[in-house]
């Protein structure tokens, strides 16, 4: 089919409503951001400063999260004696490590709706030891919870490295929201 073709197909509510999909693109789009930045504070940590510089990036792009966290770990001690701003970086990983199960819950699981309850219904499995499953509903503020909380550990990552203390994103959204009108 060409491009113009697909562009006519109606892919409305499929294969979930489009509110729905829209979070789950915000929850993975967020976390490709915090996943990026990482990458780059991760190379700044270990001395590489020209963004240009390929090196850092062949270093960690194949590495999984929680090696990249031990690897933020690691510089971190081995750089607080220097640069005490980093004594914070344990918070910090927590914070990646919470919202990366968040983005997790959301991302590798298989997903339904449920009309009658009007809820997104989640089935979460696990096979490591004992066999356990469950099946979650979830509304789109836990979705939204889920990005507010990936921003905010990125904004945390960003403060331990580069030293500025910064709003999340969703709060400067909010912020810049129009008022509505009394009447």
């Amino acid at each position: 089919m060409k491009n113009e073709e697909i562009r006519k197909l109606d892919f409305g509510d499929w294969p979930l409503p489009d509110e729905y999909l829209v979070e789950i693109g915000r929850v993975s789009a967020m976390w490709a951001l915090l996943e990026s930045f990482l990458n780059i504070c991760l190379g700044k940590l270990a001395g590489f400063n020209d963004l240009g510089d390929p090196k850092p990036f062949i270093l960690v792009n194949h590495a999984s999260v929680p090696q990249r966290l031990d690897m933020l770990g690691t510089l971190c001690e081995h750089l607080v004696p220097n640069y005490p701003q980093l004594s914070g970086y344990k918070d910090v990983i927590a914070k990646i490590k919470s919202a990366q199960a968040l983005r997790n819950k959301f991302s590798h699981h298989s997903s339904t709706f449920d009309k009658d309850s009007g809820k997104l219904e989640i089935a979460i499995g696990s096979a490591r030891g004992t066999l356990k499953t469950n099946v979650e509903r979830v509304d789109i503020a836990d979705l939204r919870r889920a990005v507010m909380n990936i921003d905010e550990a990125q904004v945390a990552l960003y403060k331990l490295v580069l030293g500025r203390d910064i709003e999340p994103a969703w709060k400067r959204k909010t912020a810049q929201a129009p008022k509505e009108e009394t009447k």
